[in-house]
């Protein structure tokens, strides 16, 4: 059975994901899934991922039959058979978990995305974000950095926040200015990591509104795996917020699923 991999080339991390599709039944099996931290060079850590990814099922590269890619550095990766926008990829990867038209929000580490699905799993409606980093995951990295807090530890902290200090500015810099003037006031670290996800909760709200918000969400990125903010969502949004097991891997997913449909095309 040949393999699809769908590979995302993300600004912090490039993921990768294998998948096979049974001829007779048609059923989509996610195979084995890699991870390596992005770079300058697309392809070494594309390269890494997929090599991960193999390692796990025993297969080799000649087995996989089509790669398709997605995320910022897409375009460069140069052993892709078809590039694809994350914004076609996230709608098309939550459909294929949860298939029922809703509401996604994609939040990486430069950019974030509210998209509107429909019932076939196509991209009704998007809103992105990605003139400024403080909407997005490399902002909170960047505090967890000047706070001393490990990234892997942000949700958590933020989750046991009493007293939320908000972050007004939508401009990084001026947004670590505020975060600097309340480590300064003594303001605990839980309660100004709370507040950085109530501010990006907020705008990410503004986003889901304007493309259509429906009673459930589903979160994905590397952002989502942070309870904190899973908590500010729906405490701004008063609505339920679904947080997929691998949400990291969600736009390979849908990458994969989509290059499965045009290598059965092809063939």
């Amino acid at each position: 059975m040949p393999l699809v991999a769908g590979i995302d080339c993300g600004t912090g991390f490039t993921k990768a994901l294998l998948l096979a599709q049974n001829v007779g039944s048609g059923e989509i099996t996610i195979v084995s899934r890699g991870r390596s931290r992005s770079g300058i060079n697309v392809d070494e850590a594309a390269n890494t991922a997929l090599n991960e990814a193999l390692a796990h099922t025993g297969a080799s590269r000649s087995d996989v039959a089509y790669v398709a890619a997605t995320g910022f550095g897409r375009y460069n990766l140069s052993f892709r058979d078809i590039a694809i926008t994350e914004i076609t990829t996230a709608a098309r990867g939550v459909f294929f978990l949860d298939p029922r038209p809703g509401a996604v929000l994609d939040v990486g580490s430069q950019c974030t995305r509210a998209i509107s699905v429909s019932t076939q799993g196509k991209v009704r409606e998007f809103k992105s974000n990605d003139k400024c980093a403080a909407g997005s995951g490399m902002f909170i990295a960047r505090a967890a950095k000047y706070l001393e807090v490990p990234l892997e530890s942000v949700g958590e902290l933020s989750a046991k926040a009493e007293h939320p200090h908000p972050i007004s500015s939508v401009c990084a810099v001026l947004a670590e200015s505020e975060i600097i003037n309340h480590v300064s006031s003594g303001v605990k670290v839980e309660d100004i990591l709370r507040g950085i996800h109530d501010s990006l909760a907020e705008r990410a709200g503004a986003m889901l509104k304007r493309v259509g918000m429906t009673d459930g969400i589903t979160f994905i990125g590397g952002v989502a795996r942070q309870s904190g903010m899973v908590s500010a969502l729906e405490h701004r949004l008063g609505v339920k917020v679904t947080v997929p097991e691998e949400c990291d891997f969600v736009c390979a997913l849908g990458a994969g699923v989509l290059g499965l449909r045009r290598l059965a095309s092809r063939n």
